[in-house]
């Protein structure tokens, strides 16, 4: 490739090989009709499996089109992102899960949309997404969720505030582009920051945030289109999973960036407020699964244990506490309470939740457990 490419596709995979294998069959052809504008990279993070004989032969395929790293062993989730940036060249990089897929014609989509924005002035772009699982009885589709945001246009600018806060709806890396410009120049110049944080916060995150602070002028833009879509895997929602990665490592990540010496002012109250927030929303998580019998935890001794050595010490009580009490109230009286909840805050469209909320836990039972620290983006 004598060029350099408008984009980098930067995908990480670590033993999926089928899913590395579903994924290029998905995305090569796409590539290959934009001939120079895209490159696709890989990091092989140590895989045990075929990975690397899946990758050769599309190599062989699609010739110029792939660019290959495997590491010796395993690096961990961070450091292999890191490296998969570090290799990509193109204008933006799009960073991306091996087990997720691009709609027809969604890169050609993606790449007529990059040419016509300002590329200095963006540091991130967002695609939407949706996600869904196939009911084990009527196989038929069932919506997790669908980012795509009807009350906007199909171009918006994004809200700094949404960055920083919602934290959950930028976790997924198959929707985030990087402005690579912007991106090498925080590895440089901050990298004693990124260096001290790594496996202790999602360092895309972080590379986002710091980007946001450091560089007050740079904007964030959102493509409102379905461009990233994903087929989840059954799993058991353990409770020492969710103390994880709904609390643990979203209130490292605002910590990090209250004491950065890049933070505003005018956001310090912002990121206080949504750090004591997370309290009460892990304590609502914790119900919602008692109330659908997916109470699923280790063990009580373990559960305590780890409330005390990821929370501070008086949210750690409250969460022992809430912990200790939903043993004695039966699920159903639970689930009444959240049915009401639901009708307040859903109006008439609470039925809807309800049923996609009922069918989706009844589903998890059967699954095998998936936790925070190998979750579908931990390659």
């Amino acid at each position: 490739m004598n060029n350099k490419p408008l984009l980098s596709i930067a995908i990480l995979t670590w033993n999926r090989a089928p899913y590395l294998e579903n994924l290029l069959n998905n995305i090569l052809p796409q590539a290959k009709e934009l001939k120079e504008k895209v490159e696709i990279c890989i990091s092989n993070n140590g895989s045990t499996d075929n990975t690397r004989e899946v990758v050769m032969e599309f190599k062989e395929k699609y010739p110029g089109l792939i660019k290959y790293n495997e590491n010796k062993e395993n690096l961990g989730f961070d450091r292999n992102l890191l490296k998969v940036m570090e290799m990509s060249i193109g204008s933006f990089i799009w960073t991306f899960g091996d087990d997720d897929d691009i709609v027809e014609n969604g890169l050609k989509e993606v790449v007529e949309f990059i040419k016509k924005i300002p590329k200095e002035n963006v540091g991130l772009i967002t695609l939407k997404g949706e996600a869904y699982f196939i009911d084990k009885q009527t196989r038929k589709k069932i919506i997790y969720y669908n980012s795509l945001d009807k009350k906007h246009s199909e171009i918006y600018k994004i809200d700094k505030k949404d960055i920083f806060f919602r934290f959950v709806e930028y976790m997924s890396i198959s929707t985030l582009l990087f402005n690579n410009k912007t991106v090498k120049k925080i590895f440089r110049e901050d990298k004693d920051i990124i260096e001290k944080e790594i496996g202790d916060v999602s360092i895309h995150a972080l590379i986002y945030s710091l980007m946001f602070l450091k560089y007050p002028h740079i904007k964030g833009i959102t493509f409102n289109k379905k461009i990233v879509y994903s087929e989840l895997a059954y799993h058991k929602p353990f409770i020492e999973d969710r103390l994880r990665a709904n609390y643990e490592m979203p209130k490292k990540l605002y910590h990090v960036m209250i004491s950065n010496k890049y933070m505003d002012d005018y956001y310090v109250p912002l990121f206080v407020k949504k750090d004591k927030e997370l309290r009460r929303a892990f304590v609502i998580d914790m119900m919602v699964l008692r109330a659908f019998d997916s109470f699923n935890y280790v063990s009580y001794s373990d559960c305590l244990r780890l409330f005390f050595q990821y929370a501070v010490f008086i949210d750690a009580l409250l969460f022992s506490l809430v912990f200790s009490i939903l043993f004695l109230i039966p699920g159903k009286v639970l689930r009444f309470m959240y049915k009401v909840l639901l009708m307040i805050r859903c109006g008439k469209k609470w039925r809807k939740q309800w049923q996609f909320i009922t069918s989706y836990n009844s589903q998890q039972l059967g699954g095998a457990r998936r936790s925070a620290d190998t979750d579908d983006i931990a390659n």
